[in-house]
């Protein structure tokens, strides 16, 4: 990676394109964009102001995130080939793709493609000058947008929507597409576009990659929180290799065979190419090793020609000098000219030329003429005042000697690489290379060109300006028309001089595309092929597959009336043989299933088991028997049966078969299943006296919850083996009429049981009513009827609402409670009084009965009250007395000192008299609450009267360990109306209660709830709990439960029933709700507001 640049000062132009294959490649690549957007195309999701201020800011950022510049990638540019200028070096910009990699995870495939387009122009307008590269980095945006925006739920896909993964699979998608670019955006042959493509495609390509995968790395982070700005998909559906088989086997094949093929032709392609460069490098190689090798002849020769023909004579013919110089020079065609020079280096005469001025002799000539004179034999100089069409001269100079002792004058031979015989084969070959586009180059000492193949005059005394290496081999360089070329050195051997031969780069391309283009056509030819025969391939399995599955479509939605027709024997065949064979089974089982659902249904239907069986025995009937017949136990009918069972049946003579009826009642009471393919066998159950008899038979024992109800037997006409289909769909049947039968002995039992229970109802004396789970009547005896002042209708059926007619009792009835009987009086305008009992008849958690049961308590009333009289009178008269005793009894520790025996006695009496106080202020409490004494209400706060009761109740609790807690949440200072003394007493018996049958170490918790019309005191305890029995009875006077656990705890049995009093004055209600041995919870509910008839005093 190279130096850093910035792009601010770069000048903002795009190059036009090349020819007519760069605007095809554009209209395509655009074409593909637009199709790709419109197919994947998603409904614009920048509904918040957040959203277009994001995608402005992404808009207004995107230029200044390529003008800031990046990394070079190589060392220098490269020059466009046949055209002025060179190709920018690739820069790799980090953040070049971050805006519109951000756009995709947050706004959308839309937003990142402009993105992706503005970042294109800017990047093409300032650095590559090239519309492909808008096209790009759209591509660029649309395909990682769609990859992270994609909603397909295979593992596969979910991995695809990180922003890293997708980056990275978008670089090995895009890559080809970035080196077709790179070939379009140049003009020229196929060659020419594939050497420049090669060698700019990696740059660029990596310039492109490293961008891509650097966004989507730092993306990723975002990625990686789960922000709320990061749009993932709310629901996912199946993707495309899920949804096709043929989509699932191409693409988990043809990748692979593309993958060989793509191998095959890179392998190819690249042995082409190096075959094509060895040939190419050979031929420069021969070439120049040839015409090095011919030049030290050429020189060598030259030297001795020309001192053989510098002989003194030439200087005795001076007035002949001209006519003998044509004859040596026509003698020997090595020269092109010659010159004579006397021994003072005057001119003696030359032909062609003939004037020592149009000679233009060199200054390295006029020094080798001095250096003749003076005896240098012979000297060889290059002239570049004197060349031909593509040579300079070559000078010989000879010394003409006169003897052993002095010179006599100089002979001057030139000659050219063109006319001389001696260079004409290298020189030939040199041409045959500038013809193929080459240049042969001969270079003197200097470096200086003396040869040059191309016709251009100006291509000669100038120094090569290209590189030239320190020994023989072969370089790449560029020509001055910015062409690629292959050059070889060869340096002359025993000479200054050196050979350059070179041939456009192209050259190896051409050769390498006639080498592997046969090859590489016939590989996109079977890969094109290869995807055809695998799609047809894949037709008839496709094709077999959807004829299964649109069979497998019928059978779901139950048409099994089509059969399944595949002639194949292949596992495709094998395959549509079982469905067929599915297809019957299923529809077999399904005619059965029908018919069961039809009897079913009938049974369901009908309560009478002769109508209910008529339709199974059908179905029996059915699978090819002729006789179908079933013998029931005789309870299940309600009528009287002399015999022993119930026998229905259908088919054939059933007179003549039914003596079969007994037998195997009897027999099947021990056995399941009888199955007898020959009955005639089978002579100790063949009917006597009788000529028919079915030749076959199979019987199945009717049995549920291992009780016994009955026989179903078929017979057939004929002896046969009965399958095992037909004796379970027979099983089935028989499955139905053991519940059939097992319902109808349930409903005799039950109709006996309603009509036992009408018949004691009835001679009840006392009223009784039962309704249902919906409050309809269903029985009502004589006794409730006579009521006209409670009920208004005894017809069964009706609602309550019409049926009771008294309020109160309504009211009773519809708010009973399925955890707790009630309980209450009612007295009738006739001056009745009844005491109503409703209790819920309860099954699985859920209320479906209640029972009301009343009692004409008049009397009870009347006596009760006498009584109550009486207790008061009595307790009344007791207080005094009472009193007396206990002041005396407490006064006697004052006369003297008592001995311990004494004191115990003493105690004793107190403590009796005590108790006795307390049963005979209980008493008095009861009279009086019952006396109907108007209340004074007053406003009163829950919590201080619970908190007061705890305070007197606290010792006692101590004294057995017992941890009381009062939970008042939401109460606050909630005030509500009622009379003090008798709700202090109400939560006091209540807490005393708790604590007196809770055992050592237990707890007792008082809860307070507020509604929005009553508040509600429970009491909780972990005491030993209510019996049953006894909770209906637990607010009566006087009540004591016979366990043995409460006689422990001695009591008037007034507490309770003082409570309930309490609560029914206040217009609320008292309950409990226990588990025996666990505690027990007792509530009392009274109204926040009093009612207005009582009395209020006090605020």
């Amino acid at each position: 990676m190279g130096d850093y640049q910035t792009l601010f000062k770069e000048g903002f132009y795009f190059a036009n394109p090349q020819d007519f294959y760069s605007i095809a490649g554009m209209a395509i690549f655009v074409l593909i964009l637009l199709i790709f957007l419109r197919k994947n195309w998603e409904s614009l999701s920048l509904s918040l102001q957040r959203d277009w201020v994001l995608y402005a800011v992404l808009a207004a950022v995107s230029p200044l995130l390529i003008l800031i510049g990046g990394f070079k990638i190589g060392s220098s540019a490269i020059p466009l080939p046949n055209l002025p200028g060179e190709m920018p070096v690739a820069l790799f910009i980090p953040l070049a793709a971050i805006s519109w990699q951000l756009a995709s995870g947050i706004l959308g495939i839309g937003p990142a493609f402009v993105l992706g387009i503005i970042s294109g122009i800017v990047l093409g307008g300032f650095h590559t000058h090239s519309y492909f590269t808008i096209l790009e980095f759209a591509g660029m945006a649309l395909l990682f947008a769609y990859f992270v925006r994609q909603k397909f739920r295979s593992p596969f896909y979910h991995v695809l929507r990180i922003p890293l993964i997708a980056a990275i699979i978008t670089v090995l998608l895009f890559f080809p597409i970035l080196t077709i670019t790179q070939f379009l955006n140049i003009g020229g042959s196929l060659a020419v576009r594939l050497e420049y493509g090669f060698s700019q495609a990696l740059s660029f390509s990596i310039a492109r990659s490293f961008e891509l995968i650097f966004g989507g790395l730092l993306v990723s982070i975002l990625y990686g929180t789960k922000s709320g700005l990061w749009k993932f998909p709310q629901t996912l559906e199946p993707s495309p290799i899920e949804q096709k088989i043929e989509n699932r086997f191409l693409l988990s094949v043809f990748p692979f065979i593309i993958i060989v093929i793509l191998v095959l032709i890179v392998s190819d392609w690249r042995l082409a190419g190096g075959a094509a460069r060895d040939v190419i490098e050979e031929r420069l190689r021969n070439t120049a090793e040839t015409t090095a090798a011919s030049i030290p002849f050429f020189m060598e020769a030259g030297q001795n020609l020309a001192r053989s023909m510098a002989k003194e004579d030439l200087l005795t013919h001076s007035e002949d000098t001209e006519k003998v110089l044509a004859e040596k020079l026509h003698t020997t065609p090595f020269f092109s000219q010659l010159f004579l020079f006397d021994v003072d280096g005057k001119p003696v005469g030359g032909y062609p030329i003939k004037q020592l001025d149009a000679l233009s002799l060199s200054s390295e000539e006029l020094a080798g003429i001095e250096l003749a004179r003076q005896g240098v034999e012979t000297q060889t100089y290059t002239n570049y005042t004197q060349f031909s069409e593509n040579s300079v001269k070559i000078s010989f100079l000879a010394a003409i000697k006169n003897g052993e002792e002095g010179t006599s004058g100089v002979l001057l031979a030139r000659t050219d690489f063109n006319t001389n015989p001696f260079t004409f084969p290298s020189l030939r070959a040199l041409q045959k290379i500038t013809n193929e586009g080459g240049v042969g180059l001969i270079l003197d000492k200097n470096g200086r060109i003396i040869f040059n193949t191309s016709s251009n005059e100006n291509n000669l005394q100038v120094n090569y300006q290209g590189f030239l290496p320190d020994q023989k081999g072969t370089f790449e360089s560029y020509s001055p028309q910015s062409i690629r070329q292959i050059v070889y050195y060869q340096p002359i051997v025993g000479s200054t001089w050196s050979v350059l031969v070179s041939i456009p780069a192209q050259q190896s391309y051409e050769l390498a595309l006639q080498i592997a283009g046969p090859l590489l056509l016939f590989l996109s030819v079977i890969l094109i092929l290869v995807f055809i025969l695998l799609r047809l391939s894949m037709r008839p399995i496709t094709s077999t597959l959807r004829t299964l599955s649109a069979q497998a479509s019928l059978i779901a939605q139950g048409n099994l009336e089509n059969p399944v027709t595949l002639k194949s024997e292949d596992e495709f065949g094998q395959l549509a043989n079982s469905f067929e064979l599915m297809r019957v089974r299923l529809k077999g089982r399904l005619d059965e299933l029908n018919q069961l659902l039809i009897s079913s249904q009938a049974i369901g239907q009908n309560l009478d088991i002769n109508q209910s069986l008529q339709i199974l025995l059908q179905a029996a009937l059915s699978s090819g028997a002729k006789y179908a017949r079933v013998v029931l136990v005789k309870e299940v009918v309600t009528d009287h049966i002399e015999k022993p069972f119930l026998a229905i049946g259908l088919g054939g003579d059933q007179d003549a078969i039914q003596a079969l009826d007994q037998q195997l009642f009897e027999n099947m009471k021990t056995h399941e299943k009888l199955v007898i393919p020959n009955l005639a066998r089978m002579r100790r159950l063949l009917p006597s006296g009788s000529s028919i008899a079915p030749a076959a038979l199979l019987a199945i024992a009717l049995q549920r919850e291992n009780q016994y109800y009955g026989v179903l037997w078929v017979g057939f006409e004929e002896t046969r083996l009965i399958p095992e289909e037909e004796i379970r769909f027979i099983s089935m049947l028989a499955n139905q009429a053991a519940m059939a039968a097992a319902n109808a002995k349930l409903y005799a039992t039950a109709e006996l049981g309603r009509q036992r229970l009408e018949a004691v109802l009835t001679s009840t004396p006392e009223p009784v009513m039962v309704f249902d789970e919906d409050n309809r009547l269903l029985l009502i005896n004589a006794a409730a009827c006579q009521l006209r002042s409670l009920v208004n209708s005894t017809t069964p059926g009706q609602s309550m609402s019409e049926v009771v007619s008294n309020k109160e009792l309504y009211e009773l009835l519809i708010n009973v409670n399925e955890n707790k009987d009630s309980t209450r009086e009612i007295k009738l305008s006739n001056e009745r009084t009844y005491y109503i009992s409703v209790s819920v008849v309860n099954y699985d958690q859920r209320i479906v009965g209640k029972v009301c049961l009343l009692r004409d308590i008049t009397n009870f009333r009347e006596l009760d009250a006498v009584k109550s009289d009486v207790v008061s009178s009595v307790s009344h008269d007791l207080r005094t007395p009472l009193t007396f005793i206990k002041g005396y009894a407490t006064m006697m520790q004052m006369v003297g000192e008592l001995n311990e025996q004494q004191r115990e006695y003493v105690g004793k009496i107190v403590s009796g008299i005590e108790d006795m106080t307390k049963k005979v202020n209980d008493h008095l409490d009861i009279s009086r609450i019952e006396s109907g004494v108007r209340l004074k209400i007053e406003q009163v706060s829950p919590v201080l009267i619970v908190e007061q009761v705890v305070n007197l109740l606290q010792p006692v609790a101590l004294q057995k360990n017992i941890e009381i807690s009062i939970d008042a949440d939401g109460i606050g200072d909630l005030a509500i109306e009622a009379d003090v003394e008798m709700l202090n007493q109400a939560v006091f018996n209540l807490v005393e209660n708790a604590i007196k049958f809770t055992p050592m170490a237990g707890k007792v918790g008082i809860h307070l709830t507020a509604s929005e019309k009553t508040i509600l005191f429970e009491i909780r305890d972990t005491g030993i709990g209510v019996a049953p029995l006894d909770r209906p009875h637990i607010f009566d006077k006087f009540y004591r439960s016979n366990r043995r656990e409460s006689y422990r705890n001695h009591g008037t049995g007034l507490g309770l029933a003082i409570v309930k009093s309490i609560a029914e004055r206040h217009n609320g209600q008292a309950w409990v709700d226990s588990k025996l041995g666990r505690g027990s919870s007792f509530f009392l509910e009274i109204p926040r507001i009093n009612s207005p008839d009582v009395e209020k005093s006090g605020t």
